[in-house]
């Protein structure tokens, strides 16, 4: 029985930890709003011309779609700079003081690279597709991530951009296909964004002196937080109701009690998002 259990839970992980999936471009796969790009057998070459050149692309995702990062296959044919922009379909914009003039305001800056041959999204890896206020939707009303790769102009051939750009990789994660695996129960359950998990625990010791009640307040704070972590893994699949050992990500306190009979009760969430690998 205890060796059916931990394989559950190690399923269980596993499909956590593959929560994520991706989606393939070729770089000839342009959209017809590029400038100075054109396809070249299953790749596409950028050059900056006199002004500036801008391959654009656009990558269908699903709507639970919630974190994006890229990987880029390309190479830099003139060691100049590559620019990378993401289209922000909400309310905010890049600063006027750094925001490229030559694109509409909607593209903002993800990175940029002097590098060729392979690169992939960093600081941050990845990019939160919504914000609850409206101010970011990377992916608009139709689930489209939207890519601008940017070539500086100059002297065609001496101080333009030039680039391959070969194969582009988006992937994204899910929580939704998180919160799908995670093992609900009385004291652990999905609220929005969050997995939510309840402990509760009672101090070792009662002591009545005045001045002296908070210390069995602490100890019920302390045994709750440990069943509350506890519960945390049996959600997460990650060890068995019996108990045991593991790495369990870190939670916040959404709210304590502390009862007449100086129990505690202690609620962690930790954010769905934060769970995708």
């Amino acid at each position: 029985m205890k060796k059916t259990a931990s394989f559950l839970a190690a399923l269980l992980a596993s499909a956590i930890l593959a929560s994520a999936a991706e989606v393939t471009i070729d770089g000839s796969r342009l959209e017809a709003s590029s400038r100075n790009a054109k396809a070249a057998g299953q790749s596409a070459r950028l050059t900056g011309s006199f002004t500036y050149g801008a391959a654009e692309y656009s990558v269908p995702l699903p709507p639970s779609a919630d974190r994006v990062k890229m990987e880029l296959s390309f190479d830099n044919q003139s060691g100049k700079w590559l620019k990378m922009y993401v289209y922000n379909y909400g309310t905010v914009y890049d600063d006027p003081s750094y925001r490229n003039q030559k694109l509409a305001p909607n593209w903002r800056l993800w990175q940029a690279t002097n590098g060729t041959g392979s690169w992939t999204s960093k600081n941050p890896e990845y990019l939160y597709t919504t914000s609850s206020d409206g101010r970011l939707d990377y992916l608009g009303p139709d689930n489209q991530l939207r890519i601008l790769f940017y070539a500086d102009g100059g002297v065609p051939y001496l101080g333009d951009g030039r680039f391959l750009i070969k194969q582009i990789k988006i992937i994204y994660s899910s929580s939704e296909a998180v919160a799908s695996q995670v093992i609900t129960s009385p004291d652990a359950w999905i609220e929005g964004d969050y997995l939510l998990v309840r402990g509760r625990g009672r101090g070792k010791t009662k002591i009545d002196m005045p001045g002296f009640e908070s210390m069995t307040k602490s100890q019920a704070l302390r045994a709750a937080r440990v069943t509350a972590y506890k519960n945390l893994g049996i959600a997460l699949g990650r060890i068995s109701p019996q108990g045991g050992t593991a790495n369990i990500p870190g939670a916040r306190v959404r709210s304590t009690r502390i009862f007449d009979d100086y129990s505690a009760e202690i609620i962690l969430e930790v954010p769905l998002a934060s769970l995708q690998k």
